[in-house]
């Protein structure tokens, strides 16, 4: 009798673990399809912003290098104006958005997903007929938590504004202005 009642614990147990483990997998699945997702789509803004400042910046080049008469030349003029001042908005774009730095940054997330997709399937195959332990798992799921923080952490860092970032830098620094005691109650340009 005890040992019915053994088997059916066993029983239970591995099937607890293997419903674990299609968690784990369904969720790497998920994550990796929504990284590759992500990396597609900085990769095609970032190649879409590079090429149109390019070929404006081509275009402006042309524009003011035409030989027309006085009449036409002035149109010219105003469209490569026009281009140029466009060519400004994209790059700003590109450098507030940093569509270059996403792609290289989810590539990286995405590989190592892909590393991680193979370790679970790895494990959930078992080693040698052995199951899988708690313990794999809970490494896996560690390890799946790291790679989205580590992600969200460097878009974060991507993003901070510059007066945020200079002052986490330099938090510490002691001002040559004022010394160790800081600015002088009432002293207009400490403020």
């Amino acid at each position: 009798m005890e040992s019915d009642s053994e088997a059916v614990a066993s029983d239970a147990a591995h099937a607890d673990l293997n419903a674990r483990w299609q968690f784990l997998r369904s969720e790497v699945d998920r994550q990796l399809a929504l990284f590759t997702h992500r990396r597609r789509r900085d990769k095609r803004k970032a190649f879409v912003l590079q090429m149109a400042t390019v070929t404006l910046s081509a275009a402006v080049t042309v524009l003011l290098g035409l030989r027309t008469p006085d009449a036409a030349r002035t149109v010219l003029l105003n469209i490569a104006l026009v281009l140029g001042a466009l060519i400004t908005v994209l790059a700003a774009a590109e450098a507030f958005f940093s569509h270059r730095r996403l792609w290289v940054l989810r590539t990286d997330t995405v590989r190592r997903l892909e590393t991680l997709s193979r370790h679970v399937a790895f494990y959930t195959a078992g080693a040698e007929g052995r199951p899988s332990t708690s313990a794999q798992i809970a490494s896996c799921v560690s390890e799946l938590d790291a790679i989205i923080a580590d992600d969200q952490k460097a878009w974060q860092h991507m993003h901070e504004s510059p007066p945020a970032a200079h002052q986490r830098i330099f938090a510490g620094a002691v001002d040559p202005r004022w010394g160790e005691a800081g600015p002088r109650e009432g002293d207009e340009s400490g403020q």
